[in-house]
């Protein structure tokens, strides 16, 4: 029968002690239950507004309109979708979404938890920012122009292109 001997028995104690105590997990969400109601009405403000810029008013000026458009803030459940061929959007891709301000305010959330270790910071931005919805509508871009920082250059290639911006 094996013996233990105190090296096979502190060995794997070793191994515990020594790996990271805490590890970032780096979700693009963040749980609501900790979001505060006004800014989760915000977002659901915000993206009810931009389903309506991406599928149109439906009056002469687009081909498109909006079918359904909701957005339940307690729980941040939303849908957005086009009359044109029932087009679902896909929100994820817009920024000024539920799905686009919950993934920065992960991003800040992750860089302000990680404050001080810039290797951490870095590993933020490249799985979390990068993955954020950066698209926006022409009225966004004008409205909005400078007041966020989050669409300060990502550097090297963060311009993906964006072929479906709909679901069947």
């Amino acid at each position: 029968m094996f013996q233990p001997t105190l090296t096979s028995l502190l060995l794997p104690l070793l191994a515990l002690l020594t790996a990271p105590i805490s590890a970032y997990d780096f979700s693009t969400t963040l749980p609501t239950s900790g979001i505060p109601d006004a800014q989760k009405n915000d977002w659901c403000t915000t993206h009810v507004e931009t389903c309506g810029y991406i599928c149109g008013t439906g009056m002469g000026t687009d081909n498109l309109g909006v079918k359904t458009n909701s957005c339940l803030y307690t729980s941040l459940q939303y849908e957005c979708v086009c009359i044109k061929d029932n087009l679902k959007v896909k929100m994820e891709l817009f920024h000024y979404t539920v799905p686009g301000l919950m993934c920065e305010a992960a991003w800040k959330a992750c860089r302000k938890t990680n404050e001080g270790n810039e290797a951490v910071k870095k590993e933020c931005d490249e799985k979390i920012r990068r993955k954020c919805g950066h698209l926006r509508t022409k009225e966004q871009e004008t409205k909005n122009e400078g007041i966020y920082g989050f669409f300060k250059s990502l550097g090297g290639s963060h311009k993906r292109k964006v072929r479906r911006r709909f679901e069947a």
